[in-house]
């Protein structure tokens, strides 16, 4: 699941599954999870109460078979998403499993933090750039005004460097309509710069970082 969001599946590109023995590092099984990012109503809008079943056959995820015959303390690692490899974050889980004792409804579910972030600028005439990053849950949630996931909530900059020195931080606006936040700027110098774009939210913690390199050239 991603943070403060849904399940992340093939609308991202997926995520990859790695089981192994915890203790021995031997590989148990590995594939991706798929499917869908589960009932918003059920994962969002409505409380959700102890015991509640919040996933349903449509909703991303894997089935793992292990084959063993003592008890074994295994090690879940998942990577994703796959289609936004600048924003792909890692996670893992350990846990006893028992032979003949499958895990099955909900199963296990690991929250990956992080957005899917993805910044890039556009160098104008007389030194003007135009900085932009492109947000979104984990899952591919969306951030639009008025939405589940409201720009307000968040808070996004561009950090600029020159030679791995700070220079400067613009905030960035949200400029719609959905996922984009953006601002312009004005350099009086000439040379190779970098751009580190982020959001955050500052109520979780969660937080998605990207970088782009860019020149201005005066001459």
């Amino acid at each position: 699941m991603a943070n403060d969001a849904k399940y992340i599946g093939t609308s991202v590109g997926g995520v990859r599954v790695i089981v192994k023995d915890a203790e021995t590092d031997e590989l148990l099984d590995e594939g991706w999870i798929n499917g869908g990012t589960g009932d918003t109503d059920r994962l969002i809008k409505n409380p959700i109460h102890r015991g509640d079943v919040l996933s349903d056959r449509n909703t991303a995820g894997y089935l793992a078979t292990v084959d063993i015959d003592t008890p074994r303390l295994i090690k879940i690692t998942v990577l994703g998403p796959y289609a936004y490899r600048q924003s792909l974050q890692e996670a893992s889980i350990t846990t006893w499993i028992i032979p003949g004792k499958d895990l099955l409804g909900d199963g296990i579910s690991i929250k990956m933090p992080g957005f899917i972030a993805d910044g890039w600028t556009q160098v104008l005439q007389g030194g003007v750039v135009e900085f932009y990053l492109d947000a979104s849950l984990l899952c591919g949630c969306p951030i639009k005004k008025n939405g589940l996931w409201d720009p307000k909530n968040y808070e996004a900059k561009a950090i600029l460097m020159q030679d791995e020195k700070k220079i400067d931080e613009i905030p960035l606006s949200f400029t719609g309509p959905i996922g984009i936040f953006s601002a312009k700027t004005q350099l009086k110098e000439s040379g190779h710069y970098k751009a580190i774009l982020y959001v955050i939210d500052t109520k979780t913690g969660n937080v998605g970082v990207d970088r782009t390199m860019f020149e201005i050239n005066l001459d």
